[in-house]
């Protein structure tokens, strides 16, 4: 995940040469996808260009990246709440499990404990510190993304993907029918838009804001996270 020190990295300024570049994190089906033709779609976009176009730029003036070092915002920031210079939260989402549908072995987390499982390093943390590092030499595969882990489950080259809840729904929209969501939440994840300054922020945070009381952001969770709206059904409260 793109971390929120990323912002320390931004640049300065909001827009280069007339664009808004946005930072966005790669293998995170449902949130971020690349589409054949270069174009990206998901939850995660959707937000993005909403907060885009309430600074002003049209849809052709916004260039997504996965080099964060470069972008103006960075959509899907985590970390503590009190960093300097986010905006957000847009989701409160949680760290679950994904398994094969006919699994009825795993139900909740302890049930992790001698089971193989694909994760990214970050997600994997609370596994680790349940079962220490041993467990993590034996049983974890760690992937750089969370798109890496679907062929291996679904090839039965490992028992359960742990990944945030939006990503594990798009990772299960690609393999219908054959993963299910299992046992119960790992930990609490929130994104939010890290930008370069101080005024920025503001101006996004009035963005995100506005996204929430106009409808817009529970058409889009229904739109991209449709499996799990029921889960998100108002928006989250600003920090």
């Amino acid at each position: 995940m793109v971390g929120v020190l990323a912002a320390a990295f931004l640049s300065g300024g909001c827009g280069n040469a007339g664009t808004l570049v946005v930072g966005v994190r790669p293998g995170q089906p449902g949130l971020v996808t690349r589409l054949p033709d270069g174009r990206y779609s998901g939850f995660d976009i959707e937000v993005a260009q909403y907060v885009a176009r309430a600074l002003g730029y049209r849809d052709d003036q916004v260039v997504y990246t996965l080099d964060t070092a470069r972008a103006d915002l960075v959509v899907g920031a985590t970390g503590p709440p009190g960093s300097r210079y986010v905006a957000g939260p847009y989701l409160v989402t949680s760290t679950d499990v994904l398994v094969r549908a006919g699994d009825l072995s795993i139900r909740r987390p302890r049930d992790l404990a001698r089971k193989r499982v694909c994760a990214t390093r970050e997600s994997a943390e609370p596994l680790v510190k349940r079962f220490g590092t041993r467990w993590r030499q034996v049983f974890l595969a760690e992937a750089n993304l969370p798109a890496a882990c679907a062929p291996l489950l679904a090839s039965g080259r490992t028992d359960a993907i742990v990944a945030d809840a939006p990503v594990l729904a798009g990772l299960s929209a690609q393999y219908p029918g054959r993963f299910r969501f299992s046992g119960r939440s790992l930990a609490t994840e929130k994104y939010r838009i890290a930008t370069g300054t101080a005024a920025l922020r503001d101006q996004v945070e009035e963005a995100l804001r506005r996204m929430f009381e106009d409808g817009t952001w529970k058409r889009t969770v229904i739109d991209q996270l449709g499996a799990l709206a029921t889960r998100y059904t108002t928006p989250p409260s600003l920090d």
